[in-house]
């Protein structure tokens, strides 16, 4: 068996359990609790220690790194004189959630009162909808999409596939989409449009009295651009992202916003804390 560990990539002879009552069906377990994780649930002929994947975890999401960097440092950890000669095992090292919230985003019962409503008015508490798109973050058209299969589909940060493709099945033939079960709103809801600061200097003179967040009121000092914020370091990783298939695809972009809200719900208190002095 092919064992993937920090250290480098190394060939080990596995003794399965031939206990009575043993079923081979379960050798991926065996794996698991040993620590390490199998490339396949049945007969697994590679498994990879728990370390390499942390190791593989921190890397990707500090330093942006893809998983086929990753796998190449680890060939030339195991023999860099001829890494060529190491077992690839980059596509089973390809797969990898449970969304955190934002710690700064209201939510009721948590940072906000369940009855907000009753006790705020509504220039206190505004709920705010940020729009924009990231032309950066492409991705290929998959030659075989069908045998695309998610592990965590609708999971995390990204919506379930089958919504989302049933919306795209009724906007097809209107560029601009009149009505939609997806787009229904409160009758009595009164929308305030506004554009961000960033993307304001680049619109029309007549467009910053009308829509600058500066005249509406209860909008505070926001400037309305925490997409472009998240953008930033999404942006690193979008070269990498490219080529994955689409579920692989936002697994990455699922773990690395999971990332970002673990950030912000262990910083925020030194925030606050520098905010009171």
């Amino acid at each position: 068996m092919t064992i993937v560990h920090t250290k480098g990539i190394f060939t080990h002879e596995i003794s399965w359990c031939s206990c009575p009552g043993s079923d081979p069906n379960d050798w991926h377990l065996e794996l698991l609790w040993g620590q390490l994780f199998p490339a396949s649930i049945s007969k697994p002929k590679t498994a990879f220690t728990f370390d390499v994947l942390n190791h593989f975890l921190v890397d990707a999401l500090e330093c942006k790194t893809s998983a086929m960097s990753f796998y190449q440092k680890l060939k030339w950890l195991t023999n860099n004189a001829f890494p060529d000669r190491v077992p690839d095992r980059y596509r089973e090292l390809m797969r990898g959630g449970l969304a955190l919230f934002c710690p700064a985003c209201p939510q009721p019962g948590l940072n906000l009162p369940t009855d907000w409503r009753g006790q705020y008015d509504s220039d206190t508490v505004m709920r705010r909808y940020v729009i924009d798109g990231n032309f950066t973050a492409q991705h290929m058209k998959m030659n075989k999409p069908e045998l695309d299969v998610a592990l965590s589909d609708g999971k995390g940060y990204m919506v379930s596939e089958g919504p989302y493709q049933s919306h795209l099945q009724q906007s097809l033939d209107s560029k601009e989409v009149k009505s939609s079960p997806s787009l229904l709103l409160p009758p009595v809801l009164e929308i305030i449009p506004a554009v961000g600061k960033f993307h304001l200097a680049a619109h029309k003179l007549s467009c910053f009295p009308r829509y600058s967040l500066n005249f509406i009121k209860g909008a505070g000092h926001l400037d309305g651009e925490i997409l472009e914020t998240l953008w930033a370091p999404f942006n690193k990783i979008s070269p990498t992202a490219r080529s994955m298939s689409q579920a692989h695809r936002q697994e990455v972009y699922d773990d690395h916003m999971r990332d970002s809200n673990w950030k912000k719900l262990v910083g925020i208190g030194e925030v606050f804390f520098l905010e009171g002095e």
